[in-house]
């Protein structure tokens, strides 16, 4: 019995020796495992932070560009400046009353711009009321503003070759006109490029 016990014993311990080596062998392919899984990880990790910094470039990137393109676009832009008003009378006089006023010569200077690109302009030139009603022949004659469509008073073209030009249009009041704080818009390109107040009294 005893030597079948020794027997028994040996067997359990090279079996616990055979099965140690197993674990052993198990642990060192976890460890392996785990540090090539750390390994990935930083590689995951280098790499996502370069895609971030490659992300980040290219949206200031994209900002620069943006920013640029409207500078651009707003130094290509006509500006009209000097604008000036004259209600004029039946006698094609400087009108002092507004129950006088029969035309409008409307004029400014449409300034030197280089960089604008040159050929035909049409200037759309907006004579708004006190009440905010805008002076129009026909609710047709419309352009298009910021995505909105707006009523024009006077439509002028010109030939635009980047030097200074002086401009004078005319409105023919054919409406019932009352005393208060008008104002003229003038836009080309679908940009307002200048504006200006004048009183009827």
């Amino acid at each position: 019995v005893k030597s079948s016990n020794a027997t028994e014993i040996r067997r359990l311990k090279n079996e616990l020796a055979s099965l140690r080596k197993v674990m052993i062998s198990y642990i060192n392919q976890i460890d392996s495992l785990n540090r090539l899984t750390a390994q990935q990880k930083q590689v995951i990790a280098e790499v996502t932070q370069k895609y971030n910094d490659a992300s980040r470039q290219i949206s200031n990137l994209s900002e620069e560009k943006s920013q640029l393109n409207k500078k651009v676009t707003l130094a290509a832009q006509l500006d009209a400046t000097n604008i000036w008003v004259e209600p004029k009378n039946k006698r094609d006089k400087r009108a002092k009353k507004v129950k006088d006023v029969v035309k409008f010569n409307i004029g400014f200077t449409v300034v030197k711009n280089i960089t604008a690109e040159a050929g035909e302009r049409t200037l759309y030139i907006r004579i708004t009321k006190p009440d905010n009603d805008v002076l129009t022949k026909s609710s047709s004659n419309t352009f298009t503003y910021e995505n909105r469509t707006l009523n024009y008073s006077i439509k002028k073209y010109i030939e635009y070759n980047g030097e200074e030009q002086q401009i004078v249009v005319y409105w023919n009041v054919e409406e019932f006109l009352y005393a208060g704080n008008y104002r003229v818009d003038i836009f080309a390109d679908g940009t307002l490029i200048g504006s200006q107040r004048f009183a009827l009294e």
